[in-house]
């Protein structure tokens, strides 16, 4: 087995992959893909705006997306899936020349130990998307709790973001509703956060925009925009494989399966003798 596939492996155990199986060839159901449905079939809250609350996943099937955002067949441990990039047109981030070389560097077997989410670490938010996830109002906010217990509460009436010095894992949502869309503002971001296993990255100054608009009672397209000068030739958007669907209520067996951190598993040891001998920093024999 070659060092790349014990990696991917090892990552799989890790319990960051489902592999379930998304021909690479196949577009249907991609998040942008679905038509709208009238605005009366859509529940509504007491102030008219469309009520998002319940639970949603856009992974039909399992977690396809975890490994890499792009169009990429399937191989040990990794399903295919087509991209799910739909700006630009050719599905491809629009990586400025340094940031694609870093993001191929993370995308190397020997490299697999920095991915943070190994070491119990937070998801980026194009990274939690792929999990189910539980929407809520309460006051003037947009709440989302995601896997890992990872829970954004974003402000409806917050028009200004934090202070440019403080850096948050998810950064610093605000919200507010463009006709029957929430859209998500998000900026601040801490610098370690990736996309993907894949190495896939924004950046600390990048700029993202999320928007949620139900095409029904049960369906919610979601999209994400991001954009960083400094690490992306223009913005870019991305979706999920497919609209999110209304799912059943989850209970304590099915919500946030990945609950245990995996920090001292077998799995992790392996990825980090493999960076270690990869760099150089592996401990001598005495």
């Amino acid at each position: 087995m070659s060092t790349k596939r014990r990696v991917l492996f090892s990552i799989a155990l890790l319990g960051m992959l489902v592999v379930t199986s998304v021909p690479a060839s196949s577009q249907e159901g991609r998040g942008g893909g679905a038509a709208k449905a009238p605005a009366s079939s859509i529940p509504r809250r007491a102030d008219g705006k469309p009520d998002l609350t319940g639970n949603w996943n856009g992974a039909p099937g399992g977690v396809t997306h975890t490994v890499i955002l792009e169009d990429h067949p399937a191989g040990f441990g990794v399903t295919a899936g087509p991209t799910l990039i739909i700006d630009p047109p050719d599905g491809i981030i629009p990586y400025q020349p340094w940031a694609l070389a870093e993001r191929n560097r993370r995308r190397e077997d020997s490299n697999g130990y920095e991915d943070q989410v190994g070491h119990c670490e937070f998801y980026d938010l194009g990274r939690i998307q792929i999990f189910s996830q539980e929407y809520m109002f309460s006051g003037n906010n947009f709440i989302i709790n995601a896997t890992q217990h990872i829970t954004r509460v974003i402000p409806l009436d917050r028009r200004e973001h934090l202070p440019a010095g403080i850096r948050l894992w998810t950064g610093d949502s605000i919200g507010h509703w463009e006709g029957d869309t929430m859209v998500v503002d998000t900026t601040n971001f801490f610098e370690k956060p990736r996309m993907s296993l894949g190495g896939d990255f924004h950046g600390a100054d990048a700029h993202i925009v999320e928007r949620f608009t139900m095409l029904d009672a049960n369906t919610i397209k979601w999209t994400m925009t991001i954009d960083n000068p400094k690490v992306f030739t223009r913005p870019w958007t991305m979706t999920s494989p497919a609209p999110m669907k209304r799912i059943k209520a989850l209970g304590p067996a099915e919500w946030d399966v990945e609950d245990t951190c995996h920090e001292g598993n077998v799995d992790l040891v392996h990825l980090k003798n493999t960076y270690d001998q990869a760099h150089g920093t592996a401990a001598k024999p005495r």
